[in-house]
């Protein structure tokens, strides 16, 4: 009797040992969403022989990872109140595999850099070049034929025998296109060009919303980059979206004139920044503006689309931040009230 109850004891620790384990390893379709910290751009955007610059420009980061079991119930249970859940299907697309969703936030950020370096360029007088490359595939519809033939991370040049650079050249070429059509297309893959077969089919109705919607079934973004002079060198690693944007345009604008824009001060902000100069919302402000008051930030920049800049005045109230907080439409905005 003792030795079964020794055997059944060592048996339930055991149990409990891996259930525990289990509590760490297992995802849930949740995600964990928490304040981060401003940090400097000093070294991660430099313009080659560009004006230093009088002050600090930060970007605002927040922590967003995938809760396991432990951080479902803790962020349930009310562990913190700017520790949020986030559904997976607010985050991931359909169906996206962690690869994927990775090359999608690197490309933001990528796509992020060039606009900023675009706009700030433009508006120090310096003639940028904008030069777009093509479509690139983000990822595939999982259920519709063309997700066997085309991959994360491929480069559409090519519809048939017409070359393409955008996205708006490749869906004018597909609407002339029939439902069940095969036709090549001309991609770059691991940096080799070559051709493959697609055809046309339509959209499952959980992606489309219409049995009538047709395509090649790919998410896709307008791959270009910005030919300046003088360079402008990014160095900005484990940091993906487009949220930097605008602290970006405004970083490389004060390294390319003599006009003094951060003067001495301490500057975040958040905000897409898109080719025309607006800028954008992108979510999560109240935790940004957590994260810049405990980082000693004096002036923040919220974009005014999406009442995002009425979400960081309240925020900021709540934890009674001093940090003056600006409201922007525009790159212009953020420039004239640092000018003024």
């Amino acid at each position: 009797m003792q030795r079964q109850k020794r055997i059944f004891l060592q048996l339930f620790v055991i149990i409990m040992v891996l259930a525990l384990a289990a509590c760490y390893v297992i995802r849930l379709p949740y995600f964990i969403q928490s304040p981060g910290k401003a940090q400097s751009m000093t070294q991660m955007v430099k313009v080659r022989g560009g004006y230093p610059v009088n002050g600090d420009y930060s970007l605002v980061y927040i922590y967003l990872g995938q809760a396991n079991v432990y951080e479902y119930l803790w962020a349930k249970l009310g562990g913190n109140k700017y520790t949020t859940l986030v559904n997976e299907n607010a985050v991931k697309l359909p169906n996206e595999d962690d690869k994927a969703y990775n090359l999608r936030q690197e490309n933001y950020m990528t796509e992020a850099q060039q606009s900023a370096a675009y706009i700030a360029y433009k508006a120090a007088g310096k003639k940028p070049k904008l030069l777009q490359q093509g479509v690139l595939v983000l990822d595939t519809i999982s259920a519709m034929p063309n997700a066997k033939v085309l991959k994360s991370g491929d480069l559409i040049v090519g519809v048939g025998n017409h070359k393409i650079s955008s996205t708006n050249e490749m869906e004018g070429l597909l609407r002339k296109k029939k439902l069940g059509d095969h036709f090549d297309l001309t991609i770059v893959r691991n940096k080799h060009m070559e051709k493959v077969n697609v055809q046309i089919a339509r959209f499952p109705k959980s992606i489309a919303g219409s049995s009538k919607s047709q395509g090649i079934g790919i998410y896709q973004s307008d791959q270009f980059k910005v030919d300046v002079k003088p360079p402008v060198q990014f160095n900005i690693t484990n940091i993906g979206g487009p949220s930097a944007g605008l602290m970006m345009t405004l970083d490389i604008y004060d390294q390319l004139t003599r006009q003094d824009l951060a003067k001495g001060r301490n500057i975040a902000g958040t905000g897409t920044i898109e080719l025309d100069g607006t800028v954008g919302p992108i979510g999560g402000i109240a935790d940004k503006i957590v994260g810049a008051n405990k980082s000693g930030v004096k002036i923040f920049f919220a974009p005014v689309a999406d009442h995002e800049y009425d979400t960081a005045r309240e925020t900021a109230k709540a934890i009674g931040s001093h940090m003056k907080i600006v409201p922007v439409r525009t790159f212009n905005d953020a420039k004239n009230y640092l000018l003024k």
